[in-house]
């Protein structure tokens, strides 16, 4: 869906999308956007979230934790699905305990790219409502 360069008509279509809940991830404390999310609806009872971007000048402050439980929190309780999924590079290690310490476990569904002369895999992974709710009693 999207072309380089960006334009206002591709992201007027992204935003127009009823199937898209698209968030953007502010600092209060600085006035300013410093990512962006998006949960897509998926088959009946299921939603992906399919971007999570984190300015780099902010990560590694605990910022995707609170965005994945906001995000999840958004979906179950809004959206009223049944079990959220999402799509992580293997090479992703601090994304992965993000969401692993958010209730997700692995799938055994995997996806390659050529990025480059690389090839990138992709797990799946994702989380139920009853899953979310133990990893957060505990």
């Amino acid at each position: 869906d999207w072309t380089y360069p960006l334009t206002n008509g591709q992201l007027k279509k992204y935003l127009e999308d009823a199937k898209s809940h698209s968030f953007n991830l502010y600092d209060s404390a600085q006035n300013e956007v410093i990512g962006h999310a998006e949960i897509l609806l998926a088959s009946v009872g299921t939603c992906k979230i399919d971007k999570l971007l984190i300015d780099p000048a902010h990560r590694g402050k605990g910022i995707c934790q609170s965005a994945i439980n906001c995000l999840l929190h958004y979906a179950f309780d809004n959206l009223a699905v049944h079990t959220v999924e999402l799509n992580v590079f293997d090479w992703n290690a601090a994304g992965i305990r993000c969401y692993e310490k958010a209730g997700f476990s692995f799938n055994k569904v995997q996806k390659t790219f050529s990025v480059g002369k690389e090839t990138w895999t992709a797990l799946n992974m994702s989380v139920t409502r009853d899953e979310f709710q133990l990893s957060h009693s505990k």
